[in-house]
């Protein structure tokens, strides 16, 4: 893990209610998602927001005090021009239900935040990516099927994820 994958998991652990690994994605994507409705809000507003959602049981000061570092990083990784952004999902050595559990618990953190944010979607495009991702959080392993075929599925997913994520950020940057 690199020094910015363990930043990040330190500040989400702290942030997070819930300290199990799909409530440490649900919470990293709950803040993302809240980024990419409301490209232009400052920490300040942001953790305004965080507060009001009850994402963990901080006040906006405290996050604002604990985490306003790390918001900041986490701004200019989705903004990055070589598209760095990655979701924050257990590594592939875990099972794939575990990885699968928190991909649609992310995809349902994300909807939440990205909902709070009450973002103007004008293009067909971004619309459809958000559906997308509504799907994505019904996901589900089949203990049945063939498990490679069930991980180049996941691995689908999680990269159309990223994308997607991204583009509704960008749809986020048009004015209102």
């Amino acid at each position: 893990m690199t020094t910015e994958q363990e930043s990040k998991l330190a500040w989400i652990l702290a942030l997070a209610a819930d300290q199990d690994p799909a409530g440490i994605a649900e919470t990293h994507a709950v803040v993302i998602g809240l980024l990419c409705a409301r490209v232009e809000q400052d920490e300040r507003e942001l953790a305004a927001h965080l507060a009001a959602l009850q994402v963990g049981e901080w006040t906006s000061d405290d996050i604002l005090r604990q985490i306003g570092p790390a918001l900041t990083a986490l701004k200019a990784e989705l903004a990055s021009a070589d598209m760095r952004f990655q979701p924050l999902l257990p590594s592939d050595d875990r099972p794939l239900s575990e990885r699968t559990e928190c991909l649609a618990r992310w995809c349902s953190g994300f909807l939440t935040g990205f909902g709070a944010g009450q973002p103007v979607l004008k293009s067909d495009e971004a619309q459809d990516a958000l559906r997308m991702i509504e799907q994505i959080a019904r996901a589900a392993t089949d203990p049945g099927s063939d498990q490679e075929a069930e991980e180049s599925a996941y691995s689908e997913l999680t990269e159309f994820l990223r994308v997607a994520v991204l583009l509704l950020r960008e749809e986020g940057m048009v004015k209102r």
